[in-house]
């Protein structure tokens, strides 16, 4: 069968519009690791919103409330470690190409991860203590965090750049 120029350009069209509609809302597409320090303003407090809701619901999930401290926010290394790991698990999970073992292959990221932060936490907020410069939050007061965040969108440009 010999379509005409004009019609695989329409049926082209009609395969992208149909691939364009199956994945548009699926956050796998776009999730690519974070580059904190080239957010602005609107693409920092949108990453916060995910990174917090995503570490919380992992906290909860895999039962790390006395591993992962509550201040992870607070603390730079946990921040970056954490965003890695989250979009790693969005590769795994909700990426509709992802393979049998991706999920596999996270929870053996999940628990070097988790290595290192405990390697990491030198000021021993892992066994409920924070820095002395910091007070350590109560789990259910978020009124630390947001001010954390809101002190890191202040400091951010309000110009539009990439994500990173």
């Amino acid at each position: 069968m010999n379509l005409s120029l004009e019609d695989e350009i329409v049926l082209l069209r009609a395969q992208m519009d149909y691939l364009l509609e199956r994945f548009a809302d699926n956050p796998a597409l776009g999730e690519r690791p974070v580059n904190w320090a080239a957010l602005d303003l609107n693409h920092a407090a949108e990453r916060w919103s995910i990174l917090t809701d995503w570490v919380d619901w992992l906290r909860d999930r895999y039962q790390l409330r006395e591993t992962l401290p509550a201040c992870w926010y607070a603390h730079p290394p946990q921040l970056e470690e954490l965003s890695a790991l989250r979009s790693s698990w969005v590769g795994a999970y909700l990426d509709p190409e992802a393979h049998a073992g991706d999920g596999s292959a996270w929870h053996d990221l999940l628990d070097r991860t988790l290595q290192r932060l405990r390697e990491w936490d030198r000021t021993g907020c892992a066994d409920g203590v924070h820095r002395p410069d910091v007070a350590l939050p109560d789990d259910t007061d978020h009124s630390h965090r947001e001010r954390t965040i809101h002190a890191d969108l202040a400091r951010r440009d309000q110009t539009v750049c990439g994500e990173g």
